[in-house]
């Protein structure tokens, strides 16, 4: 440094170096304050984001992999979040007994039918063969019939033929009036027995017709036999019995569809099922993985890290010069790009505290100062990428400044000399050329 000096010294003199020094360190201080008389210069600003807790909806143990503290989610991600211990499982208990029962019953009631169809078709045999039997029973009985009437119109032709010479003799006087009217009245006696039967014959023909059209009138105490009267029974056991099983699997089905989804229902509860947004950091994990959590209890803090803004301090003094919607710079400390954010909102130190949930505390703004909140433009590289998104990160904010009135004042005084002048030389060039 001194064998520079003596060289600048040698070269352009002792003051020389002094004044070019003197231009060093004013162009230095200029360059240092600078950008506070063009902007209005924060440097208490820090990183902040807004969070999303996630509390136990329901009371059971945490799982095991769950994103730890730190660990940024770049992917919507679902996850099993919470096993239950104590799911109720008494209304599925329950269904599943009352499907139990109905289907029992429905397999009784089809069990009792195929009994039903097995003792119908030995009744429809027995019924058959004693249907047989009653006609084959009735045409030997009409057999018999007629064969009686046959005997006994015989008989009547013998004995009026003995009634006519017991009265010849009788006329005659060989033999008594008594001896003639007994041999009649065992004529008349022997017509009788002849026509009972004609009569039994036709008695015997009608029940035939009837058996054969399904009547019995054997007896005259039923219509049909007692076989056929167990079968009207079974037919009726049987409608019964269909009704039964059709109900019975009726509600079985529904009961069914029920427990599917009373078991949908139960498995929701017995785990908490959770699906992470990306682009968003685990803040904090209060419960550990494997714990008891209870209902209610704060599981999971995420922080946005998509949507983070920064939280500048200013006098209030600023209050009207800075809108929702104006840009300003943002640096990190520490780093040297700078940002293009958005003002979202400004709120004086009389407005109540903050109630939102945010990643990093923000501090209620001291007398006479107000609460800027800038938006962050979102980056090309992942903020996850870095720890925990920069949050809670002290930045440097510039707002633009806008320029005084008497710099403005004296700024419009030289644009209207300098456009005075600019207007005057076109005149005088044109009062030199008529001259001339």
């Amino acid at each position: 440094m001194a064998n520079l000096l003596n060289w600048a010294s040698s070269r352009f003199g002792v003051r020389g170096v002094r004044i070019g020094l003197a231009l060093i360190l004013i162009g230095l201080s200029i360059w240092a304050f600078a950008p506070y008389v063009a902007y209005r210069v924060s440097s208490s600003a820090f990183i902040n984001s807004e969070m999303m807790r996630v509390t136990a909806p329901i009371s059971g143990y945490l799982a095991y992999d769950i994103p730890r503290k730190g660990e940024f989610v770049e992917h919507p991600t679902n996850l099993t979040l919470i096993n239950s211990y104590s799911a109720d499982r008494r209304r599925l208990l329950d269904l599943e007994g009352r499907k139990a029962v109905a289907e029992e019953r429905a397999a009784l009631a089809k069990t009792q039918l195929a009994d039903v169809a097995k003792l119908d078709e030995q009744l429809e045999k027995r019924m058959a063969a004693y249907h047989q039997g009653m006609i084959e029973r009735l045409e030997h009985e009409i057999e018999e019939a007629t064969a009686e009437k046959t005997g006994c119109q015989a008989e009547v032709d013998h004995r009026r033929e003995i009634g006519k010479r017991m009265q010849g003799l009788a006329d005659k006087g060989s033999t008594s009036q008594i001896r003639s009217a007994e041999a009649l009245a065992k004529m008349e006696e022997t017509e009788t027995r002849c026509k009972m039967a004609a009569a039994r014959i036709e008695r015997l023909n009608s029940e035939l017709t009837s058996l054969k059209n399904g009547i019995y009138l054997r007896d005259a105490t039923n219509d049909v036999p007692y076989s056929q009267q167990q079968r009207e029974r079974l037919f009726l056991r049987k409608q019964e019995l269909e009704t039964e099983a059709k109900q019975q699997g009726a509600l079985a089905k529904e009961l069914r569809a029920e427990i599917t989804e009373e078991r949908h229902r139960v498995d929701d509860l017995a785990k908490y099922n959770l699906t992470l947004p990306k682009d968003h950091v685990v803040w904090s994990m209060p419960a550990s993985p494997g714990s008891v959590v209870s209902q209610g209890q704060t599981v999971l803090d995420l922080a946005d890290c998509d949507r983070r803004f920064v939280a500048v301090e200013l006098p209030e003094r600023e209050f009207e010069e800075i809108k929702p919607g104006d840009t300003a710079a943002v640096r990190l400390i520490g780093g040297d790009k700078w940002r293009e954010g958005v003002v979202r909102q400004v709120r004086g130190s009389a407005a109540r505290g903050d109630d939102r949930l945010l990643a990093a505390r923000v501090p209620a703004a001291a007398r006479g100062n107000i609460t800027v909140e800038v938006s962050l433009p979102p980056e090309v590289s992942k903020p996850g990428e870095r720890s925990y998104c920069d949050i809670g990160r002290l930045a440097e904010v510039r707002f633009h400044r806008n320029a005084p009135a008497f710099v403005e004042s004296v700024s419009n005084f030289f644009h209207s000399i300098t456009n005075m002048f600019t207007s005057n030389e076109p005149a005088e060039t044109s009062k030199k050329v008529a001259r001339q």
